[in-house]
């Protein structure tokens, strides 16, 4: 064995493994040069010791056929060269309709990313229980770890979520302490070759553009900075672990049933804001299935039961309430997959909608103000305003003054269908061809665009 593979021996012996002639271990091999780097590797320890590789490929049917049907012929090719060369090896091919996933993202509310990871741990999770796995190793690197914190934190996601997990249940990455230039190095060392997606090259997806421009910035202007965010990384993970077992505490009081979970008022105003907030995503994605969910409204809920009384708030499928002594949070009886709203400000105050709270203000010279959530969008506007969702003839400003589709800023901002239908648009309805003057894009985690 080399030296490479001594440390994958390493890592998933520290990982749990037990490598005995009984050991049942899968690999996810897509076809890329980190699974199949981690497929090699596997190969040689399972000569060494005697057990037998599981080797699950997903077609995705995600690109055109002709790619996507290549890279799991690519991997099966290989896994059927490999058992040839005496290795105990089984292929399981897996794949998924075209157009489910663009369905399941619609559906969710999430991007293709989302529906895709969502479906490919589902068929991992089948590939475990049928084939009794003992584990199931996946091919992130440290560079993955390193993408996955950068974008989580531009995402605006909770720290502890900024760690990508070793062991989580029966899935291992063996491979988080070893970089892409080891893998690659390792590869051609073995003079094996590996598919590219072509979708690697594409910037509009946001690790892609972590990884093709903000990676390279900061090796060039920040050095040391990889390995500055792994101790932060390492910080994280135990601050999660203190705020996990919290949570799950406080969950242990809440009353489930199928359609709702009742959460004592006392208990949710006894607790921190960092767990009250964690356990009410938590309560909510249990109910209504993961998706994703605005902090805005979450804080909006906790501002709320902070009065002990608020009438029903609501949030695509999700209906929170709070009744004799309780926060009720149950599915949404009515859909609100084609939601639409409209309401018309015609004096300064203070709005609350399921998304925030909105306040107008009157400077002193006559100017109106516009804030959202305490945040100044717009300082120079005129009464009436229109709040409303957006329509497919809308058309906003750009910086160089041309115009945009509303419906091309959602495409940009990869929005499903459903999703579009709850960004709020604000319009000034006196101004000269009542113009918009600002995309609320922040109530779902985006930039807000501001007209000036």
């Amino acid at each position: 064995m080399t030296e490479f593979d001594i440390k994958v021996y390493e890592s998933l012996k520290k990982l749990g493994v037990d490598f005995s002639a009984g050991l049942r271990l899968g690999a996810a091999v897509s076809g890329g040069a980190d699974s199949v780097c981690l497929l090699l590797s596997l190969c040689e320890l399972s000569r060494e010791y005697g057990f037998k590789l599981f080797v699950v490929n997903v077609n995705h049917n995600l690109r055109e056929a002709g790619e996507t049907d290549g890279d799991s012929a690519f991997v099966k090719d290989l896994c059927l060269r490999l058992a040839g060369d005496g290795v105990n090896l089984e292929f399981i091919g897996q794949v998924i309709l075209r157009g489910k996933l663009e369905s399941i993202a619609d559906e969710r509310g999430g991007g293709i990313e989302d529906a895709a990871r969502s479906e490919r741990y589902k068929i991992f999770e089948n590939v475990i229980a049928s084939h009794f796995l003992d584990f199931l190793c996946l091919a992130h690197n440290q560079n993955d770890l390193l993408e996955t914190a950068l974008m989580r934190f531009l995402q605006g996601s909770f720290t502890e979520k900024y760690a990508v997990a070793a062991r989580r249940a029966k899935f291992l990455r063996p491979l988080l302490g070893i970089s892409r230039a080891e893998i690659e190095e390792y590869l051609r060392a073995a003079g094996q070759d590996w598919r590219t997606d072509s979708t690697n090259a594409d910037d509009s997806y946001l690790r892609n553009n972590i990884r093709l421009n903000l990676l390279p910035l900061l090796d060039e202007k920040f050095a040391g900075w990889k390995s500055g965010v792994l101790k932060g990384l390492e910080k994280s993970e135990l601050d999660g672990q203190l705020i996990e077992e919290a949570v799950e505490k406080a969950f242990k009081e809440t009353e489930s049933n199928k359609d709702s979970v009742l959460i004592p008022l006392d208990l949710l105003k006894g607790l921190s804001s960092a767990v009250k907030v964690r356990l009410l995503y938590k309560v909510c994605n249990q109910i209504c299935g993961e998706q994703r969910i605005p902090f805005a409204f979450i804080k909006d809920v906790c501002r709320a039961a902070a009065s002990s009384s608020f009438a029903s708030k609501r949030y695509k499928n999700i209906e929170i309430s709070c009744k004799n002594g309780h926060i009720i949070v149950k599915k949404s009886v009515k859909t609100q997959t084609d939601f639409t709203f409209s309401v018309i400000i015609e004096e300064d105050g203070n709005y609350e909608f399921d998304f925030g709270n909105l306040e107008v203000k009157k400077a002193p010279d006559g100017r109106i103000l516009l804030f959202w959530e305490e945040k100044l969008l717009a300082s120079n506007l005129t009464l009436p305003l229109l709040l409303r969702s957006a329509l497919l003839t809308d058309e906003v400003e750009t910086k160089d003054g041309s115009m945009k589709k509303v419906s091309d800023v959602f495409s940009d901002w990869h929005l499903s269908e459903s999703e579009r239908g709850h960004i709020p648009l604000v319009q000034e309805l006196s101004s000269k061809n009542q113009r918009i003057c600002c995309i609320l894009g922040e109530v779902l985690g985006f930039d807000n665009w501001i007209v000036k």
